[in-house]
């Protein structure tokens, strides 16, 4: 063996040692939030006669069909946290709680489904509009914009159509704020919708 093949293989060995004792690099560790809807009333067994509301997915907006938490430090601007996530996309989360809300009213048997997959007197249609954090203000807020509309599937008419725009102020300046305030402002906006139902289909 000559000395440069000597020298080689004892530098290649000395490289594999230093690899081996490396730390590993940490596994990121990712916070996934939920939102939670908790009625006011005590549940109680609905009566069977009661009109039967069909609960569609809200439609989301650019940059809101994602289980990321976005905020925004400037207009036009949309950034996302790192290391914490919704449980699910923010329209999937949302459909099986405005369904508890209309349950919880005593008018409607809520039921979230597909179009056409249930036989239904009315449905709820929704687009998620804007679901973010607002840095733009001081402290931050939640912000969530919705825009609803009943339709009455005994005759395939519009009932009305409303804009809800809802804001929280944020308990602190980052993601679990963010997640606090959406679930106050997911409450919200809930009770508002929960009216706009009854209000439109008693006409």
């Amino acid at each position: 063996m000559t000395v440069s093949l000597r020298l080689f293989l004892l530098v290649m060995i000395g490289m594999l040692s230093a690899c081996s004792v490396l730390p590993e690099a940490k596994p990121v560790v990712v916070n996934k939030y939920v939102l939670e809807y908790s009625a006011n009333t005590a549940g109680s067994a609905l009566p069977v006669d009661l009109p039967v509301m069909m609960i569609t997915v809200p439609r989301a907006h650019s940059g809101y069909n994602t289980n990321k938490i976005a905020y925004r430090k400037q207009r036009f601007g949309l950034s996302y946290y790192a290391k914490s996530r919704w449980a699910d996309t923010p329209g999937r989360m949302l459909a099986p709680l405005v369904a508890e809300a209309m349950n919880n009213t005593g008018t409607f048997q809520a039921q979230y489904a597909s179009p056409g997959a249930l036989s239904a007197s009315y449905r709820l249609d929704s687009e998620l509009i804007d679901f973010y954090q607002d840095f733009t203000v001081q402290p931050s807020q939640m912000r969530i914009a919705l825009r609803a509309q009943l339709v009455s599937l005994q005759d395939n008419r519009v009932l009305a159509t409303q804009l809800f725009d809802v804001r929280e102020t944020a308990d602190s300046e980052d993601a679990y704020g963010g997640v606090q305030a959406a679930n106050r402002a997911i409450a919200a906006l809930l009770v508002q919708l929960a009216d706009f139902c009854k209000s439109h289909a008693a006409r």
